[in-house]
């Protein structure tokens, strides 16, 4: 099970958006918790790779911007 306190600043993270505080706190459950590296090396793997699919004609900016919604609906859960 993914942390709450996880699902709700990976946006923030990738970004590098977090205030230094919550970097912190977020860097060190990290590294205590290993459900919650694997989901956010496993985001930001899935990130780089429809980044690199984005080069290509089938994946559109629409495409992306509703993975992108679909995983903030995730968060609000």
């Amino acid at each position: 099970m993914i942390c709450k306190g996880v699902v709700e600043n990976i946006m923030g993270y990738i970004d590098a958006e977090l205030d230094y505080e919550t970097l912190e706190e977020l860097e060190k459950h990290l590294a205590e918790c290993p459900e919650c590296k694997s989901f956010v090396l496993t985001y930001k793997r899935m990130l780089e790779l429809t980044g690199k699919l984005r080069e290509r004609t089938f994946v559109t900016p629409e495409i992306r911007a509703k993975l992108k919604d679909l995983l903030r609906s995730k968060i609000d859960r």
